[in-house]
């Protein structure tokens, strides 16, 4: 399932908007692998289920369609310090994070494309670093 389709599953379920509390913004070029320092601008990208998949490819249009611009909090605390677990070096950029409405990852501001599809459950969950 695309990043596209699982977004318009939810918005169909009305859920997009309440679980996506994003604020607009321009994504600083940070250059920095696995992290998003605090106040930092980072990319959420959303799939409804989890076992749905990524594209096998993420495209820069599917990040300009599919993916929100803006920041989040982690367990409660208000940072975007992220950093991820999984071991794969090629998704080192990734992080991955589990919610009450589903699953998501953030990528670095200036990382784009070429993201493996692996199942999310298959992921090890990320943490964030407060």
């Amino acid at each position: 399932m695309s990043i596209r389709n699982s977004l318009r599953t939810l918005a169909a379920a009305g859920l997009v908007l309440a679980a996506v509390g994003v604020s607009a913004g321009t994504a600083s070029a940070a250059g920095k692998d696995g992290w998003l320092t605090s106040g930092e601008i980072g990319l959420f990208c959303q799939e409804g289920q989890s076992n749905s998949v990524f594209d096998p490819y993420v495209t820069d249009e599917d990040f300009q369609n599919d993916c929100f611009v803006g920041s989040r909090s982690c367990s409660g605390h208000t940072t975007n310090d992220w950093t991820e677990s999984y071991s794969n070096q090629d998704t080192k950029r990734w992080s991955v994070h589990t919610d009450w409405y589903g699953y998501g990852a953030y990528v670095n501001a200036g990382a784009k494309g070429n993201l493996p599809s692996p199942y999310w459950d298959q992921l090890s969950s990320a943490y964030c670093n407060v």
